[in-house]
């Protein structure tokens, strides 16, 4: 006798397995955007060093031709 084994998915667990997935994805959307804005602000850091070293070079190549 071969046995059927039915597996009973009750509402409940469908709404606590979305609600957990939804977790999930909301988390890891935050995640996914604090590290996109880190990046985006070393990014201008490095920008803004690179000119300002730029202005310095500049500065000091006009004061030399005075």
């Amino acid at each position: 006798m071969g046995h059927n084994y039915v597996i009973v998915v009750l509402p409940e667990t469908i709404i606590q397995i979305l609600l957990i997935a939804m977790i999930i994805g909301v988390v890891s959307l935050t995640v996914w955007q604090w590290k996109n804005e880190r990046r985006r602000k070393k990014a201008i850091e490095g920008l803004e060093s690179v000119a300002t070293k730029y202005e310095q070079a500049y500065d000091r190549m006009f004061e030399k031709a005075e």
